[in-house]
């Protein structure tokens, strides 16, 4: 992860800098970890876009949107979605738009 090793880091921004790798090592989101390490998820948050600034680490990157295709209409609120990448949700009641947003975007980047 670390892009340019010339670059001189303060041991403060090494400290961060392993948290972040840490971080993104255990597949977790930063809030998530920093809870978990009894850290500032508001200082990790600023170490990662000022490393990112130094280029030491990578932009992050955009999510991007998925292509789907009704199969079938919806029936008495049961709901199947096949993504392109072979995953499919399936779910019955109603539909909460932050919630089926979160669950659609994980199983978009499971290969």
């Amino acid at each position: 992860m670390d892009h340019s090793p010339d670059i001189q880091l303060t041991k403060r921004q090494r400290y961060w800098l392993n948290h972040l790798q840490a971080c993104e090592a255990s597949g977790k989101g930063i809030a998530a970890y920093a809870r978990d390490h009894g850290l500032k998820g508001k200082s990790m948050y600023a170490s990662k876009k000022m490393l990112v600034n130094k280029g030491i680490l990578p932009p992050p990157t955009r999510a991007q949107f998925q292509r789907l295709q009704v199969v079938n209409p919806v029936v008495a609120n049961e709901w199947l979605i096949q993504l392109p990448n072979g995953m499919s949700v399936s779910f019955t009641g109603d539909v909460d738009e932050t919630a089926l947003a979160a669950v659609l975007n994980t199983a978009a980047v499971i290969e």
